[in-house]
């Protein structure tokens, strides 16, 4: 590994007389990186069309839209009925895929989107960017369901919402990308944040450098798609406008791969069947069934992308206990079979 504080520069990396190199993106503009004769080279980051689509060499980066996708669910998920997304000052096409996936997933569950503009100059002052968001929230209506387009900006906003005297999660709930640890869990409250699956990019990296290595064509551009959302103190609030779906969602999202049933959620809810369907078609847009389903979902996702576990083995875990039904689902839910997700998601060896 190349000591960081190092300057980046074609002699720098002729001394070190590498076989390979796995770059950040951004850097391979730079130093000679992709120059370097007979070193295969690929690059690791976000990507951007406009920047890096010239560079001529293998790319791994994260699906952008699926990042947003994915944070949009999660806010519909507690009931939040207005939505708001900030891309601080960045222009970049990363940065507003994320946008547009959050925004479609929106649009797909019949919601609208504020979209933060900042009203001060190119120039970020973080006491100015933080008077701005303070202003942009308080405008918002509430509660309001408030995605980042990465942690940083998001704990801008923490501190925005305390200096706009909003509370968090309860008036507004805040959504980071990164899922940076140090700064999540030093934040105050604690922030919420996609983990984009860096471990799995890393991973498809290498892989793909050693196919290089051997002789082999490597891909164009390899996307990772987000692990799931890292739930902290930011969003953890029910929006929903009915106390009884505000529980019986609870209940599935601790029990569902216990497995459960919807006959199981009625019995601790203490609802019919008519009023429990017309009650979450009404907060949540689908059935009890479909809710308990999507959350077992999202746990095997999380299972073959983070464990070894056997497909079987991950299926029994969330809660199917059909190896053949797990498996259609999954394929019905996403295009493809628990074991090809694994192979394009996940990272061996864990």
């Amino acid at each position: 590994m190349m000591d960081p504080m190092m300057e980046v520069s074609r002699k720098t990396l002729e001394h070190w007389n590498p076989d390979g190199i796995i770059t950040n993106v951004h850097l391979a503009h730079r130093g000679g990186v992709k120059d370097l004769s007979g070193v295969p080279v690929v690059g690791v980051g976000s990507f951007s069309h406009e920047q890096e689509a010239a560079l001529d060499l293998p790319l791994v980066t994260s699906n952008h839209a699926a990042i947003g996708k994915m944070a949009a669910r999660h806010f519909i998920g507690k009931g939040f009925k207005s939505f708001a997304f900030c891309g601080g000052t960045a222009r970049t096409s990363w940065c507003e895929q994320r946008r547009v996936g959050f925004q479609q997933e929106l649009e797909d569950n019949h919601f609208d989107l504020s979209v933060y503009e900042p009203d001060f100059g190119s120039k970020v002052i973080m006491p100015e960017a933080i008077a701005s968001l303070a202003k942009w929230l308080k405008g918002l209506p509430k509660p309001a369901g408030v995605f980042a387009f990465f942690d940083g900006w998001a704990r801008w906003i923490l501190e925005a919402c305390l200096l706009a005297d909003l509370k968090v999660p309860q008036e507004v709930a805040v959504l980071g990308v990164d899922n940076d640890r140090w700064l999540c869990e030093l934040s105050q409250p604690r922030l919420s944040s996609v983990d984009p699956n860096i471990a799995t990019a890393g991973f498809m990296a290498a892989k793909i450098l050693d196919g290089m290595l051997k002789g082999e064509k490597a891909p164009d551009l390899t996307t990772i798609d987000p692990v799931g959302v890292e739930e902290r103190d930011s969003t953890d609030f029910m929006a929903f406008e009915e106390s009884e779906v505000v529980f019986a969602v609870r209940y599935i999202r601790e029990h569902s791969c216990d497995p459960i049933s919807p006959s199981d959620v009625l019995a601790v809810t203490g609802m019919s069947n008519s009023t429990a369907h017309r009650k979450f078609m009404k907060e949540l847009g689908h059935s009890i069934h479909a809710e308990i389903q999507r959350v077992q979902l999202e746990r095997v996702k999380e299972l073959l992308t983070t464990t070894n576990l056997s497909v079987t083995e991950v299926g029994e875990q969330a809660g199917f206990d059909n190896v053949r039904y797990f498996t259609k689902v999954f394929r019905d839910a996403f295009g493809c079979t628990p074991k090809h997700y694994r192979k394009t998601q996940g990272t061996a060896g864990v």
